[in-house]
């Protein structure tokens, strides 16, 4: 329904005005939406921009990281190689007192020896009765 329509009573040219008058208000009206929705673009394509902007410096940031861990990890395992260079002292001192048991358990073996040419050790000792007389 017109404006045009619904004033029947009103002169003909009242009513063209008001006729263009409702389009002048329908037009403000849509040129208030679309003046709103430019600026809601924007302000949404400025954010975009922001949000872009601090993605990229994050992912500079992370590779920067990432860069820094990778060196890191080199050097680490750059230690590690100089760490497996050392002697084995624990080895060595495992193996002399090896050694030094078994020579000991030999020498016990020949020393209760009774034939010739092994060793002849008694593993009696005196008692005080003996000592006494």
């Amino acid at each position: 329904m017109s404006v045009g329509t619904t004033v029947k009573w009103v002169g003909r040219n009242a009513r063209d005005r008001a006729e263009v008058v409702g389009h002048q208000l329908k037009d403000r009206a849509l040129e208030k939406r679309l003046e709103r929705s430019h600026d809601e673009a924007e302000r949404l394509r400025r954010e975009n921009d922001m949000l872009r902007d601090e993605v990229t410096e994050s992912r500079t940031e992370h590779k920067k990281m990432f860069d820094l861990l990778d060196r890191r990890l080199d050097v680490l395992e750059d230690v590690e190689v100089e760490k497996k260079k050392k002697s084995h002292k624990g080895r060595w001192f495992l193996f002399l007192i090896t050694l030094g048991g078994g020579a000991y358990a030999w020498m016990r073996m020949r020393a209760t020896g009774s034939g010739p040419g092994e060793w002849s050790g008694t593993t009696t000792y005196p008692t005080a009765t003996e000592t006494s007389a």
